[in-house]
Formats: C-alpha cells, structure tokens, sequence
C-alpha cells in the first residue's frame, strides 16, 4: 500500500471514530447548564417543548421529583444513548425551572443556537 492510500486511511477511521463518538449521561450532567426560569407551568414548557423538537425529543417524566427530562440525541449500534443536549425541566411554585446541557457532539438536526431558540420560545419570562 502507498504512503498516500495509508494516510487517506488513517484520516478516514480518525474521522469515523469522531463521529461514533457522543456524551454519556452521566458526562452531559456534569457540564455546566444554562438556566431559564419562566412562569409558564411545566406541563406547557414540555409539551410546547415535545411538538418544536418532534422526534429528536425522547420525553422521561419523573412525578416524584416533579421534573421532567427531554434528552436529544442518538443510540449507537452497541444500544448506548449518546446525548447531544439534555433539557431538564423542574416545576416551581410560581412557574419552571429550565436547564439546558449542551455536549461537543455533532448532531446536525438541531444546532446548539436553534436549542436554544426553542427553549426561550416555550419559556417566556412574562
């Protein structure tokens, strides 16, 4: 094999390897979230949530903690989650608590600025 085909193979699997590559929960949980808190109740945030992502949401209710999560992301081949963003709602006496976490993986069905967008579409601050 020439010194050329090795290389372009070598960049090949370096770019494969990225891309199968994503965050775990437990590492998406560990970064630092941006906070929004709006007036609106949860179960509105959510579901106006639910309908503007469609089907890159996956919707876990947790009724005991009164939070409910959007994750956003994929499953690999192995049947790993892997999370591009993960929304994590918490209702309040006077409205809703929003944490958006944002990981470093491609996920070209939703960029971070359009996340972000749709959240503040759904929790208005008045």
């Amino acid at each position: 094999m020439s010194v050329r085909a090795a290389a372009v193979g070598v960049a090949m699997a370096a770019m494969v390897a990225g891309c199968a590559t994503g965050t775990s929960e437990k590492d998406i949980r560990a970064r630092a979230p941006m906070r929004l808190f709006t007036p609106a109740k949860m179960g509105e945030v959510a579901k106006c949530l639910r309908n503007n992502l469609g089907d890159d949401a996956a919707v876990v209710n947790y009724p005991a903690k009164s939070q409910t999560e959007i994750r956003i992301g994929q499953t690999t081949s192995g049947g790993e989650y892997q999370y591009a963003y993960l929304i994590s709602l918490t209702a309040k006496p006077d409205g809703t608590a929003l944490e958006l976490r944002k990981s470093d993986t491609w996920f070209p069905q939703l960029t971070p600025t359009e996340l972000e967008a749709e959240a503040k579409a759904c929790a208005p601050r008045s």
